[in-house]
């Protein structure tokens, strides 16, 4: 592969902004390995919707190993306990193949066509899987696909009621394991049903070894983890899809083009290319408009850095340059000079409370000592818009609950890297003039992303909250106390 072509990715990647990780792998060797600052290699990226591949393949190894009759079994008859006490003849054929294919016929309405309401209806029911079962029928089970977290989510249940253990355990030992996998997280709802559509956590060199392993045909190594058969059904086109990609498969997207792709909000995908031998991963934090991105981008740079099948004359220019690329992406900018105004001492540790606003906040403080800053947010949950923090929560997996964001705020262009709902958080902030100060933020774990904006007149300050992952922006006063 072309090493300069690879760069030019490395710092097209790094001048937009947005990704958080790029990987490459060519016949099995990583070609290219970036994080890009201010996130590192050994943080762990919710993967949101690629879950669901990690899930359905759990479902191809509850098959192989006689867990599980096959895809034709109904739904309903592993998951009686949790099905209505009268279902109607379509929701009775429902089969596993049906959910793996989201091609339920249910009336899901939870993607975002539908602003996530149905995402939103079941993460606030008590039983999950029994509030899915029990929406209406729109169809014919099969006949159409309707994407579906509510389908995914199914299907780790019933990995779980076959095989009588979560689906994270069974991932850890007949998945995780062999691929030398052990740093993970995988929420699960009020039931411990591990969510099956989304919330797995996953480091990026762990993210490509799922990639991998579906390009070698369900082997690791010695060991056929999924059988070659599971593969190529799980990656071949089920239903044609016409959304994010042309068709699906078994909770794998498969493109007319010759992608094979697990897609996950705000950018994270694995796109397999097998006629090239080809894995490329990103992690991310892009928004809507912008979450093709990964796509667009392989498209670009990555299929036209491959020149040939056979390895290419050394090129050390070329390889320096791409080495150059990674380092420089991964790396904190060099300090800047720290020049407060005056009104940072007059503002320090000032409490401002706000007055009515959508995104559920309180009060805050800024404080400034030297090259550093912190910034005290109360608030009655995570930052979001009232109509949408539950999709925010279904999405990220943070728990909303009364507390103050309490965080190091860089103040000489780079980053401070603290806490906040429990989640690693990166915040740096520079005074744009001598009024307004402005902070960018970023959660190391998950794809949000976005800045704050607070301008100070008399005993009032203006906020403006953008979130740019979500595209979600509002504007509200506060009043010094």
């Amino acid at each position: 592969m072309d090493s300069g072509r690879l760069a030019d990715l490395v710092d097209r990647i790094v001048a937009d902004r947005g990704i958080d990780s790029v990987m490459v792998v060519r016949n099995g060797y990583v070609v290219l390995d970036a994080v890009i600052y201010p996130f590192a290699a050994d943080f762990g990226h919710n993967m949101y919707s690629v879950t669901k591949s990690v899930t359905g393949t759990l479902v191809g190894i509850a098959i192989d190993r006689g867990f599980l009759a096959g895809v034709d079994v109904p739904v309903v008859d592993i998951l009686a306990e949790r099905a209505p006490e009268s279902i109607d003849g379509r929701k009775a054929a429902m089969t596993v193949g049906d959910l793996l294919s989201m091609s339920t016929g249910l009336e899901c309405r939870d993607s975002y066509l539908h602003g996530w309401r149905g995402l939103r209806e079941m993460r606030a029911s008590d039983d999950w899987p029994a509030h899915v079962l029990s929406l209406p029928m729109a169809d014919e089970p099969g006949n159409q696909f309707e994407y579906c977290n509510g389908s995914s989510h199914l299907l780790s249940a019933l990995v779980g009621e076959v095989t009588e253990m979560p689906a994270a355990d069974f991932a850890a030992d007949v998945l995780f394991a062999p691929l030398g996998i052990e740093d993970f997280f995988w929420p699960a709802d009020p039931s411990g049903i591990n969510t099956g559509g989304g919330g797995l956590v996953l480091k990026p060199p762990d993210i490509a070894k799922l990639g991998l392993l579906y390009l070698r045909n369900g082997a690791w190594k010695d060991t056929q983890v999924v059988s070659a058969e599971w593969v190529n059904a799980a990656t071949a086109a089920q239903i044609r899809a016409g959304t994010l990609s042309d068709n699906y498969g078994y909770q794998w997207w498969v493109d007319d083009a010759g992608y094979v792709m697990a897609i996950g909000f705000g950018g994270q995908h694995v796109i397999l290319v097998p006629d090239y031998d080809l894995l490329v991963t990103f992690t991310a934090g892009l928004p809507r408009s912008r979450t093709g991105d990964p796509e667009l981008l392989t498209a670009e740079y990555v299929l036209p850095a491959i020149l040939s099948n056979e390895p290419l004359p050394s090129n050390p220019v070329a390889v320096s340059r791409l080495a150059a690329a990674v380092a420089a992406a991964g790396a904190a900018p060099q300090a800047a000079p720290v020049d407060l105004p005056e009104l940072a001492a007059t503002i320090n540790g000032v409490r401002y409370e706000f007055r009515d606003n959508n995104f559920g906040h309180m009060w805050f403080s800024l404080s400034f000592v030297e090259t550093a800053g912190r910034l005290r947010l109360m608030d009655r949950g995570p930052i979001g818009a009232e109509d949408t923090s539950e999709e925010f929560l279904a999405l990220s997996g943070i728990e909303n609950v009364d507390e103050a964001m309490d965080v190091e705020i860089g103040l000489d262009g780079r980053f401070a890297i603290g806490e906040a709902y429990g989640q690693p958080v990166a915040m740096r902030g520079t005074w744009s003039n001598e009024d307004t100060f402005f902070i960018e933020y970023r959660f190391l774990r998950h794809a949000d992303r976005g800045t704050m904006q607070f301008r100070f007149s008399g005993n009032a300050a203006r906020f403006t909250l953008n979130e740019v992952t979500r595209g979600i922006s509002q504007t509200t006063t506060a009043e010094r106390q």
